[in-house]
């Protein structure tokens, strides 16, 4: 048992959120909605760590300790400050447990570490890496994955390829799915719609994409669908919400039918996913896939690829072959012509993400930190029967 920590005393959990920075990116989104979660349903002692600038808001409790980190760091210098700083922090702060929320962790951690890793695609996908993030998760994670005493995925996709690449982590893999903020989980009142779709200046109907604008994102096979559908479909807009397109907002142009949004703030998101025809998400690989479960919840009929998005998604969505734009016309044709098709994706969507709650989730989290802090043999990790 660490020392600063009796038997009958809750452990305090340090939580790294170090990385935060707007425009988030997914990982990101699920590492500060984690934070949130933990703040606002958590009941055992947290100190987040966080950038003094550019990262959303956490809610406050007298349990949480919000520890602001050297605001504006480089990329070298957040590393730095993670593997020599952060580890002289926890031993001060008597930190029970660190939560590394993002791949990799301090490497002299003086207390258990409970680390989450997203996807491997460093490993199964290296050529949509650039080389920094090759370097950089090629040399930290086999060492953060040797160091952490539990091991969290979101998919059970994430899980076998850690067993493939790393089969020596099998005992200390958890599954532990993120949960859904409730801006989700609710409607969006028509007002809102209106009003979102007056900003934007959305067309009646358009097919969206939200994303990153990465090359493993597959916007090249997207767009080569959605030209495929154009030539029978003329109304139909192509709305791309996602961070660094070559321009902030473009109105549709009449070759393309195209509309770059740029970084779309995540207030607007339910109604963007509640107006749009399907959502199309054909990721080369995706370790979880939280546009897919986003849109689920408002209803949005999701067209998908292998791995962690179709994990995600089982029945209520269609799955295409990201290699094959021809597959992704001819899914997102079925689902503008057969009105009835939309409504069962609709509502088997909506139920399935009705399981992704941030109570479900912290109290799995919770569970898992007082095992790791008390050096208890840790229980069977949990199971993909088990989500």
């Amino acid at each position: 048992m660490l020392a600063g920590m009796s038997a009958d005393s809750p452990p305090r959990i340090a939580f790294n959120a170090a990385l935060l920075h707007e425009p988030y990116s997914g990982v990101e989104v699920t590492i500060h909605e984690t934070a949130c979660a933990l703040a606002a349903h958590g009941t055992l002692p947290y100190t987040l760590y966080l950038p003094r600038a550019g990262s959303r808001p956490i809610p406050a409790r007298p349990q949480v300790q919000v520890r602001p980190v050297v605001p504006d760091q480089t990329r070298l210098q957040r590393i730095l400050w993670e593997q020599l700083a952060l580890p002289a922090l926890l031993r001060r702060q008597r930190a029970a447990v660190l939560h590394a929320p993002a791949y990799v962790a301090p490497l002299f951690a003086p207390c258990p570490v409970v680390l989450t890793v997203h996807d491997l695609h460093v490993f199964t996908h290296p050529r949509f890496c650039t080389a920094s993030n090759r370097l950089h998760y090629r040399l930290l994670l086999p060492l953060a994955l040797r160091r952490a005493a539990a091991i969290i995925t979101y998919s059970d996709h994430v899980r076998q390829t850690l067993l493939t690449h790393f089969p020596a982590t099998a005992s200390r893999l958890h599954l532990i799915p993120p949960g859904l903020p409730a801006r989700f989980q609710q409607p969006v009142p028509e007002a809102a719609c209106a009003a979102v779709r007056a900003r934007w200046q959305l067309p009646p109907r358009y097919l969206l994409f939200v994303g990153d604008l990465v090359p493993r994102k597959n916007l090249a096979g997207v767009r080569a669908a959605f030209a495929a559908l154009r030539t029978r479909d003329r109304d139909l807009a192509l709305v791309l919400a996602g961070a660094a397109p070559a321009q902030p907002h473009q109105p549709p142009t009449a070759d393309t039918g195209e509309i770059a949004l740029g970084y779309v703030p995540v207030e607007d998101l339910p109604a963007l996913y509640s107006m749009a025809e399907a959502l199309l998400f054909p990721s080369f690989d995706e370790g979880f896939g939280l546009p897919a479960l986003e849109a689920m919840a408002c209803g949005c009929p999701v067209i998908g690829s292998a791995g962690g998005t179709a994990e995600l998604c089982g029945t209520a969505a269609l799955l295409c072959d990201p290699t094959r734009p021809d597959t992704i016309t001819a899914a997102a044709q079925a689902l503008l012509r057969d009105p009835s098709l939309r409504r069962t994706l609709r509502a088997a969507g909506r139920q399935r993400a009705a399981a992704f709650t941030w109570t479900r989730a912290v109290t799995a989290l919770e569970t898992l930190y007082q095992h790791v802090a008390h050096r208890a043999v840790l229980a069977p990790p949990i199971t993909p029967a088990q989500v």
